[in-house]
């Protein structure tokens, strides 16, 4: 709960008659949240950390914090921020920002600038058992010259944040009252500050994704330029061309194609992300290349990871992101596409639109892309672009509506929201799909980031290749159940007798329980165990695998493993803990729940587990057959949980045992899903479910799939007409003649491919 403040966005009006108060913040009201934040520095032991009433100005209530640092200190400074609920913008009649403050130890003023991560460093006191007031003037312009500096626009800044900078030493316990913080301006600001909320609300930034297409003749930089001429005078602000965008030989960056791209940008005003083959020295890469609005090439990203097919490529060795002027955009190409881990490093750099620039697979599913994406957007909140071509009007397929995708591509350009709704689409007949997305859903500034180094998930960077699962001469194909929220204990195992009489191999159970107190823990631990023995005893007497979670017997949410003997083999500690920290059981798990079974390796997790997508990239690592999802997730809606579980099955390549209970949504289900995203088997509605049961060949899996070598010979568009098919022989252009050919199985071969040096933060070997 957010503390009272008097005013917020100029609402307040101040006694002074020269002057307005853009904002104040009094702690005239008390709340359960720390009024003020650690945000970097030394971190003490903090006593007290709230809105205390009588220790403010004039006996009212104010932000008290008290701390106690160690010994040593490191930084001799700790951040302790105060944030507004709704960020300030930057307008000129804005004057000082300060707060009151009582103090035993010096402090300083520093304002936190959004959404750029600025932090501007401004004036400090020292300590006194008087009241001070900290105060920061000129305030627009000393803020306005420092995202200048920072390259950002300052017309986008806003004030997001107040940080208390405590100087603190070895063992001093600093006491900090901090009260009435005031942004405060000259006269009319309260109406440019309404006018600038107004402003940035409705302002629109405009993308164009661009579909060119995909034939023989077509892929001209005249039809570039064309499709560039159309985006512009749709008032596009960035535009957005698919993989190498002109058909010819490799040419340096800048180079002929890229300038008369670029001139077209500049031409128009706008951002242009292009795409060429690009010729430096002996190398040859695939560049995607960003165009400003002045028609500068203001930064280029060569294509990072490439699957065998692409061995003539030379790769780039960087995962950079680009500050515009209406946020930061990152840029993938291709093939790039198989390594999700890509997706959440530029987002860790800061960006909040990613383009993806791409050409036609061998292998050509346009929902099982289209999944992906879409769960990628929502899992990163990202923006994601899709500029991809469309094949001829009217051949392959188009006339008739058959999908004829081993011909023609089947492709489209597309702009993807971060709930992974589609924006803008151009449709299977190529062209401009337009998007306006709002101004202030965009944002941020090129960083370092990456994935962590150390810790739970540190597998994702090791550079160490993982040894594949053992080579398994037994079975690997099996039957599988997920039972649905079953209370009743005698009901579930009566469940999993019949699935015994069905002949399955392993049987995923919901998040059976959990448990408000600590005494409501020890009261039923004897009767848990009591329901743990009679789960053993159902697993001998089935000959199969029961796998259950919950707070059973330990007062922490764990899943437990019974083998086919009824033998518990394993237990998995719920990563993201949903037990209370007050708890004495609390545990927190420190590993991802992998284990190898007679005829596989499954991974399990639990409920909240699911807003960790680190874990199911660490399974995929693993290779694992099957994730068991136990689980009585209720939100955030059925839509976003199923593009969430369909789009972790196609990008980790695993089968999901999703055993869960129902909410109010029609689509909110348990179900079974294999690793193309498609549901195998799901229970009805609002009834008492069977077990749900399907047969799973594990070793039916997506296949990594190339053209053959001679029809690869025969250029950059592998199709029928291309080889010559004669007239008489035409029906020979369809799918089941025209096939590449599987060479492995996919997951296997994008890990084999991964880069994992990339996905650490920058600067750390």
């Amino acid at each position: 709960m957010r503390i009272a403040i008097t005013c917020c966005l100029g609402l307040y009006l101040s006694a002074a008659a020269t002057g307005e108060d853009l904002f104040r913040a009094s702690f005239d009201a008390s709340g359960t949240e720390p009024p003020l934040v650690h945000a970097w520095g030394d971190k003490p032991t903090v006593t007290v950390n709230a809105v205390e009433p009588g220790v403010g100005l004039n006996g009212t209530a104010a932000a008290h914090l008290k701390a106690t640092y160690p010994d040593p200190v490191q930084n001799k400074l700790s951040y302790w921020a105060y944030s507004l609920r709704d960020p300030v913008p930057l307008v000129p009649q804005l004057e000082t920002i300060s707060f009151q403050v009582k103090t035993n130890v010096p402090v300083s003023i520093k304002v936190g600038i959004a959404p750029f991560g600025f932090i501007y460093h401004g004036p400090g006191v020292g300590a006194s058992e008087q009241w001070q007031q900290v105060t920061l003037p000129n305030a627009y312009e000393s803020l306005k010259n420092w995202c200048t500096k920072g390259q950002a626009d300052p017309d986008q800044a806003a004030v997001g944040s107040i940080i208390v900078a405590v100087a603190d030493s070895a063992g001093v316990t600093a006491d900090v009252i901090v009260d009435d913080i005031v942004f405060a301006g000259a006269q009319g600001a309260r109406q440019a500050m309404d006018g600038a909320v107004l402003e940035r609300r409705i302002k629109r930034v405009k993308v164009a994704a661009i579909s060119l297409v995909w034939e023989e003749g077509q892929r001209t930089l005249a039809n570039t330029l064309a499709a560039l001429d159309e985006a512009g005078k749709l008032g596009a602000d960035l535009a957005c061309l698919p993989q190498e965008c002109v058909e010819q030989p490799a040419e340096p960056i800048p180079g002929p194609s890229s300038t008369a791209i670029a001139q077209k940008a500049a031409e128009y005003k706008m951002y242009v992300v292009g795409n060429l083959l690009e010729k430096d020295g002996e190398k040859t890469y695939v560049t995607s290349f960003l165009c400003d609005r002045e028609g500068k090439i203001a930064g280029v990203y060569r294509k990072s990871h490439r699957l065998p097919c692409e061995a003539d490529i030379a790769l780039g060795d960087d995962l950079p992101t680009f500050s515009t002027d209406f946020g930061c955009i990152g840029m993938k190409i291709g093939t790039d596409h198989f390594f999700p881990e890509i997706d959440r490093v530029l987002r860790s750099r800061g960006a909040s639109l990613v383009v993806w620039s791409t050409k036609p697979f061998a292998f050509r599913d346009e929902n099982y892309f289209a999944q992906a994406l879409k769960g990628r957007a929502m899992q990163n909140g990202l923006h994601l672009i899709v500029a991809q071509y469309a094949g001829k009007q009217g051949y392959g397929g188009y006339a008739d509506r058959f999908s004829w995708t081993a011909s023609w591509p089947l492709g489209r350009a597309q702009v993807y929201a971060p709930d992974g709704h589609t924006l803008a689409d151009s449709g299977h007949d190529g062209g401009v799909a337009l998007a306006a997305i709002p101004r202030a859903r965009l944002g941020g500034r090129s960083g370092d980031g990456g994935y962590a180094t150390t810790g739970t998930f540190a597998l994702i960077t090791a550079t160490e290749p993982l040894p594949a699962p053992p080579k398994r001469d037994g079975k690997r194909v099996i039957k599988a159940a997920a039972i649905e929220c079953e209370g009743n204990f005698d009901r579930l195992i009566a469940k999993l007798d019949e699935c015994g009489k069905q002949g399955c191999d392993i049987a995923c159970l919901w998040e059976y329980v959990w448990y408000n107190t600590d005494e409501e823990v020890e009261k039923n631990k004897e009767r848990n165990r009591g329901y743990l023995a009679r789960l053993a005893e159902a697993a001998k007497r089935n000959n199969m695998y029961v796998v259950i979670a919950g707070e059973l017997e330990r007062g922490f949410n764990e899943s437990i493993l019974f083998d086919r003997q009824g033998t518990e083999i394993g237990r998995y500690t719920k990563i993201l803990q949903t037990t209370s920290k007050d708890s004495k059981y609390y545990r927190e798990g420190d590993r991802v729940g992998v284990f190898d079974l007679d005829f596989g390796r499954i991974c399990t997790k639990i409920c909240n587990d699911v807003n960790g997508p680190d874990i199911d990239r660490v399974a995929a690592l693993h290779q694992v057959d099957l994730l068991l999802l136990h689980t009585q997730d209720g939100g955030p809606y059925s839509e976003n949980i199923r593009t969430r579980e369909m789009h972790r099955c196609i990008d980790c390549g695993y089968y999901l045992l999703r055993a869960g209970s129902q909410g109010t949504e029609t689509d909110h289900r348990s179900y079974i899903m294999d690793p193309w995203g498609m549901v195998l088997a799901g229970s009805q509605l609002w009834v008492d479910n069977a077990p749900l049961i399907a047969t799973l060949n594990l070793n039916n899996r997506p296949q990594y799939y190339e053209w053959p070598d001679a029809v690869r010979q025969a250029g950059d568009m592998p199709d029928p007409v291309k080889r010559g098919i004669p007239e008489e022989d035409s029906l020979k252009m369809y799918g089941r003649f025209n096939r590449p050919v599987a060479k492995g199985d996919l997951r296997a071969t994008i890990l084999q491919n991964r880069r994992p040096e990339l996905y650490r933060p920058r600067g750390k070997k």
